[in-house]
């Protein structure tokens, strides 16, 4: 007798929808109704997912609640799956364009908040929680640019720059295979994985 396969817990990570920085509360921005508009048309078109883990700011929140309704599906909130922590919330698109400026110039020393290093870490470590939790299905992650992306980074050992968030469309998708505390990327985020520009 053969033994049994191995069972494996596949994590869809995806990016929020588009947002609108004119409708913000506590410094969150929401989805513009062209990024609701775009969830629901979406929705349709994901992969089968038993279950929907998402952040729990305002972007994630939105679009995980309409995924959820359309596919029928329960969503949990992970506080751990939110963005690249900062001192100060970008209130507005000029802020955070330069919050990811200040970012990403201290990549692996915290400035006013958490560096994207650490980031990637804790965000390993909740995808691990919800792998066990869930183990043998797939669950829809719902959370934000940054922190995907620095997860990312982690397990690939590949360079990160700004660029890479700005390439990174909504509802861009990683999927990501689970098994005995290890993840294995099966399909990557579709990003323009650009080499980084040393300045001399």
């Amino acid at each position: 007798m053969s033994p049994a396969p191995d069972v494996q817990t596949r994590l869809l990570l995806l990016r929020h929808g588009e947002v609108t920085w004119d409708r913000t509360a506590d410094g969150e921005p929401s989805l513009s109704d062209t990024g609701l508009a775009t969830v629901e048309a979406t929705a349709a078109t994901l992969p089968r997912f038993d279950h929907i883990a998402a952040s729990p700011s305002r972007p994630a929140q939105e679009t995980a609640e309409t995924l959820a309704l359309v596919r029928g599906v329960a969503a949990w909130s992970y506080d751990d799956l939110d963005e690249i922590r900062t001192a100060t919330p970008p209130g507005d698109a000029g802020a955070y364009a330069a919050w990811l400026d200040r970012l990403f110039e201290s990549f692996d020393s915290p400035g006013d908040g958490e560096s994207v290093s650490d980031g990637g870490t804790r965000l390993a470590a909740v995808l691990r929680r919800i792998g066990d939790r869930f183990y043998g299905r797939t669950i829809l992650v719902v959370s934000h640019p940054v922190i995907l992306l620095a997860f990312r980074h982690r397990e690939v050992q590949a360079p990160l720059v700004r660029g890479h968030v700005d390439t990174m469309p909504d509802l861009a998708m990683a999927t990501v295979d689970y098994l005995d505390g290890r993840f294995y990327i099966v399909r990557d985020f579709p990003v323009r994985w650009m080499a980084p520009q040393w300045s001399r």
